[in-house]
């Protein structure tokens, strides 16, 4: 199990009380790994690091829309 599936395994357990096969886990890794790359490459074009901690949480409320 790679470094990424351990993480998602250990978050999928401990914060969700959620078990899954390491192949489902697999799965669940590289679609985080998707999701994680579009959210900061389109924060990474709206926000800049002296922002305010709230304006991440805006921002991706605004896209949510």
């Amino acid at each position: 199990m790679d470094e990424k599936t351990r993480l998602v395994a250990g978050i999928a357990r401990h914060l969700q009380g959620l078990g899954y096969d390491e192949k489902r886990l697999a799965e669940i890794a590289a679609e985080v790994d998707i999701l994680n790359g579009a959210v900061r490459k389109a924060a990474a074009a709206r926000l800049t690091f002296d922002d305010e901690p709230a304006a991440f949480a805006s921002l991706m409320a605004r896209e949510a829309k």
